[in-house]
């Protein structure tokens, strides 16, 4: 039952998220977090940048991950085939369709209809992480003993830097990312 129900999730967050993995972690933190509570915050954050780092496409990521970590193997199987099916399906039926429609303005419309939605769902998935790294995380260290502070100066640090190092030398995001976590490291050490 509980594959089905993996499945069946995926299922729904693949069909209405448009725009990518980004898109589909509100949706993701909405069904398994806040109703399903299969996940709590912190663990969602952390399957989350996990899926960020691991090769591949993150909604497929964190769907597997996810379904690993509620029933095995099987339902990682389950969870990603269920993110997968309706992208596949959409896919197949745009591509047998894609002549007849390609100059349609209604088609041209609806896409444009639909990108403000993107921007915000992306934006949420921002304001998620910004939440959980920055403003709300854990600082271990000597003096908080692992207290929940309210701004997180190493998250805060991290950011900065990184920002910085984008904007002005444009880096390679793997360096960036490696940087990141070696920071991350020495910094939250302190």
């Amino acid at each position: 039952m509980k594959l089905l129900l993996l499945y069946y999730l995926f299922a729904k967050i693949s069909i209405f998220t448009f725009g990518g993995g980004y898109a589909m972690i509100p949706l993701f933190q909405d069904e398994l977090v806040t109703k399903g509570h299969f996940l709590n915050e912190a663990e969602f954050a952390n399957m989350v940048a996990l899926a960020q780092v691991t090769p591949g496409p993150i909604g497929l990521n964190a769907a597997t991950f996810i379904g690993y970590s509620q029933a095995g193997f099987l339902g990682s199987l389950a969870a990603t085939m269920g993110l997968a099916t309706p992208s596949f399906l959409v896919t197949m039926l745009a591509a047998i369709f894609l002549n007849k429609f390609k100059g349609s303005a209604l088609m041209k419309n609806l896409l444009s209809g639909i990108r403000p939605a993107v921007v915000g769902l992306i934006a949420a998935a921002v304001i998620f992480f910004a939440n959980t790294s920055v403003f709300s995380a854990p600082l271990n260290n000597l003096w908080t003993k692992g207290k929940h502070f309210g701004l997180c100066w190493q998250g805060t640090l991290i950011f900065a830097i990184t920002l910085f190092l984008q904007l002005k030398y444009k880096c390679n995001m793997f360096a960036l990312l490696l940087l990141s976590a070696l920071l991350g490291w020495l910094l939250f050490l302190f």
